[in-house]
């Protein structure tokens, strides 16, 4: 059975090696290989320059787009694909190839590309006076949609036959992609290997500095871990261990961390390395936001909750009073890499609080993801790496799809707030530390489909069937035992509420999920009762 599974996509701009490197790649991995360019050459009975002359750029775009769709639409084994240097262009295309394969922009500078070029008059988009300013033109054009890959490399200096291996690594990955424009990254979900893929991350940026943040808790049971990873980064590097626990994910907090790297000398080539849970990475995010206004950051979750939820997707925040997540920043880290291994470590209660977001992510996007917990609840309880590694890539694929679409929250990205509304309010009555956020979110996405069947939204089945789910994981969902009444009154600190209106999500069922903002005394009077 092959190691792979997905197809690998190579892309990239004309003159980078995208064939040469692809066969090799193929040849290793024993796979099919395919020409994109060539294959169109061949269903269409015309060569490439003659199809542009026949239909113009339009034209070719469209067949391009058709026969890379069909490719990815079928029950092929997986194999390695050269793409023309404009296929992805279009960013629905773009997404689809990215969910459907691992895709790698490779790139050359200029003058490279002009020297493998030379003499070659197959390459229509080329025919210009200045062929130079026409490479660099079209290079800038295309920035953004190369940057949208799971990988990207250079190959100037470096041999086919020493790509070819680091694509075949990357593909045996398997990555997610998050496609964020120029602030594109992947996540990786992986079991046992963190030390590996987090050092390789590194070593790709080529930082000037490193600084790991993490906490005392983390810092116990994965020390060492650690001070490997700083140690094989071969620079200068530092280690700020925060205080654990929601109630120290404030301002506070950042002092020790902005301290630490002046001291260290951090410049904008840094990186900062997030090795913890959700508030760990939280603060580092933030950190790294704010810090000469903005440096590289890569994330290590040690928690469920923060491999669901926290690390992916750029909201980075520390807390303000009862306000949670009041004063932040969208900044996206340069890569995330979740070991499930780091899970053998985490104490109970948080572990299976954090199934609560597994749920609310199931209901957002992926009906198989509800089935899986609903039929392996055995097997993820116990902490089962195989169902762990498969549950968490579900989860990162939906939010990470969520992400691309919508980075900074203008519309979809709403929906991964299911159950936060009312669950952010009961957590912030009962005072931090006494409900973990998992057992809020629980907690708030009963409300929500309760409120969401009152109104006629969300179907009273759906709502028993996910109340059961909670309960047989061992969540709460007894909204009066924790005063949803008295904490509802805190919706007005809410960062969501616009004027006396406060936005809530819905379900109609997994998988269709809507935005409604309602009145907040409405809400309030209806929170007695629910």
């Amino acid at each position: 059975m092959t190691a792979f599974k997905r197809p690998l996509l190579i892309g990239g701009f004309m003159g980078t090696g995208k064939s040469t490197v692809g066969r090799l790649v193929a040849a290793r991995a024993g796979v099919d290989f395919l020409d994109l360019d060539t294959e169109l050459e061949r269903r269409a009975g015309h060569a490439v320059r003659a199809i542009f002359e026949r239909e113009g750029e339009a034209g070719f775009r469209a067949r391009e787009r058709e026969l890379l769709r069909s490719l990815l639409s079928g029950t092929d084994p997986p194999r390695v694909i050269a793409l023309g240097g404009g296929a992805l262009l279009a960013r629905p295309q773009r997404l689809h190839a990215l969910q459907r394969a691992v895709v790698v922009s490779l790139s050359a500078t200029t003058d490279e590309i002009l020297r493998r070029l030379h003499g070659d008059s197959t390459r229509p988009l080329l025919d210009a006076v200045d062929p130079a300013a026409r490479v660099s033109e079209l290079l800038d054009a295309r920035a953004l949609a190369y940057a949208e890959a799971h990988f990207q490399l250079d190959t100037s200096g470096e041999t086919p036959s020493a790509l070819a291996e680091r694509l075949l690594e990357l593909w045996r990955r398997d990555p997610i992609a998050v496609a964020a424009g120029a602030e594109s990254y992947s996540v990786e979900v992986t079991h046992g290997d963190l030390e590996q893929r987090l050092g390789d991350r590194l070593a790709a940026l080529t930082p000037t500095r490193v600084m790991c943040v993490s906490d005392s808790n983390v810092d116990a049971a994965h020390g060492s871990l650690r001070q490997r990873l700083l140690g094989a980064a071969r620079v200068p590097h530092a280690t700020v261990l925060l205080e654990p626990g929601e109630e120290h994910k404030t301002l506070e907090a950042l002092s020790p961390i902005y301290q630490t790297a002046l001291e260290l000398g951090a410049d904008r080539k840094s990186v900062l390395l997030g090795l913890g849970g959700g508030v760990v990475t939280d603060i580092t995010g933030f950190a790294a936001a704010t810090w000469m206004r903005g440096v590289r950051w890569l994330g290590a979750p040690s928690t469920l909750l923060a491999m669901v939820d926290a690390s992916v997707g750029g909201k980075t925040a520390v807390d303000f009073g009862p306000a949670k997540n009041a004063v932040g920043a969208f900044w996206q880290p340069s890569g995330v890499v979740c070991d499930v291994q780091l899970l053998s470590t985490e104490p109970d209660r948080g572990y299976l609080s954090a199934l609560s977001e597994v749920i609310k992510t199931a209901l957002i996007g992926d009906p198989q993801l509800l089935l899986l917990v609903e039929r392996e609840q055995r097997g993820i309880l116990a902490r089962d790496p195989q169902l762990l590694v498969e549950m968490l890539r579900r989860c990162v694929a939906v939010k990470a799809g969520v992400v691309s679409r919508d980075p900074r929250e203008r519309g979809e990205r709403a929906h991964l707030n299911l159950g936060h509304t009312l669950g952010h309010a009961i957590e912030a009555f009962a005072g931090y530390g006494q409900l973990t956020h998992g057992e809020a979110i629980s907690l708030g996405l009963v409300a929500a489909l309760r409120l969401g069947t009152r109104l006629g939204h969300t179907p009273s089945e759906l709502t028993a069937r996910i109340e059961d789910l909670l309960k047989q994981l061992g969540l709460p969902t007894d909204l009066a035992r924790h005063e949803l009444p008295r904490a509802s009154s805190l919706l007005g600190h809410d960062k969501k509420r616009a004027g006396d209106r406060v936005r809530f999500v819905f379900a109609r069922d997994v998988g269709d999920v809507f935005t409604e903002h309602l009145a907040l005394d409405a809400v309030q009077a209806s929170a007695q009762t629910l």
